[in-house]
């Protein structure tokens, strides 16, 4: 699918960068990625979509080609969501449909917390690794969270620096990519700092993200309430997590199974298995996309 635009919006901390696809005319989808990632992680996906929808993407700030937020406080895991509130005023949005991935997931639930109605469709695109960090088993880990940020923080503002190989190496060995898709994800991700010397554009804070803390009642009225048509997609390579953790995803699921307003899919492959195998999904996808269910709010 050809791209009709790429720009950049201003923000308070610097600039946001967008890009879109597909027919200005149609329908529009905001397109979400996840933590260390960018909005070329739907590109293939993109490609088997259909393309009289108007899809809109944009790199979460200290991703991609977005600038990175100042350095201060830890950074928390729901400030994304008033990016997103930032790109929808931009694109005069009032209706819409979500398409997010991983964390991106998190970020679309509790925006439609906030703002009810105006997103007609999720396209959930492996939430559990996210959501399940919604629920701390220790709440040790949550303090040894602050406590590793504020002692590597200093370092934390220094750039690792890569030849252009060994940075697609590592994505490939991490993410179980090929080359040609390692490319790809790296193609907004690289910034050339000297002679075949790179520096990532992923700010490293984000492997520290302060988690919110609450009931797993509270998550599940939370994200259940006002809740559009979902098509929930599981990556059967990731279906480990704690007992507790466990709970969470069950419930919600549960909750919005019983409204009938989800669909949970399961399909074979890892974490970006909407990246390195579309065809799997895409399908389903498109049939979702296209039916005439409607949010019962």
């Amino acid at each position: 699918m050809n791209v009709i635009n790429e720009w950049f919006i201003d923000v308070p901390w610097g600039k946001v960068a967008l890009i879109s696809w597909g027919d200005t005319r149609g329908k529009p989808v905001l397109l979400v990625h996840g933590r260390q990632d960018s909005v070329a992680t739907f590109i293939p996906l993109l490609e088997r979509l259909p393309k009289d929808y108007h899809y809109v993407g944009f790199d979460m700030p200290g991703h991609g080609r977005s600038d990175s937020l100042p350095f201060g406080v830890l950074l928390t895991r729901l400030f994304p969501v008033c990016v997103i509130e930032v790109v929808l005023k931009h694109l005069g949005w009032k209706e819409f449909y979500y398409i997010g991935h991983s964390m991106g997931t998190e970020q679309g639930l509790f925006y439609n917390a906030v703002f009810p109605g105006q997103i007609k469709k999720f396209v959930l695109l492996d939430p559990t690794p996210a959501l399940q960090r919604l629920i701390i088993e220790d709440f040790s880990e949550f303090y040894e969270l602050y406590d590793k940020y504020y002692s590597s923080y200093d370092s934390l503002k220094e750039d690792k620096l890569y030849s252009k190989e060994s940075a697609v190496e590592a994505v490939m060995k991490a993410r179980g990519m090929t080359r040609e898709q390692a490319d790809m994800i790296l193609s907004r991700n690289l910034i050339k700092v000297g002679d075949n010397l790179y520096k990532l554009s992923w700010d490293r804070r984000t492997k520290l993200m302060a988690s919110t803390y609450f009931p797993k009642e509270y998550y599940k009225k939370l994200f259940c309430k006002n809740s559009p048509p979902t098509l929930y997609i599981t990556s059967k390579e990731y279906l480990n997590y704690g007992p507790k953790r466990r709970i969470i995803i069950e419930e919600y699921l549960s909750e919005c199974q019983k409204r009938d307003k989800l669909t949970h899919l399961r399909v074979d492959g890892n974490h970006d298995v909407h990246f390195i195998n579309p065809e799997r999904l895409s399908g389903h996808i498109i049939s979702f996309l296209t039916s005439d269910v409607k949010s019962k709010l």
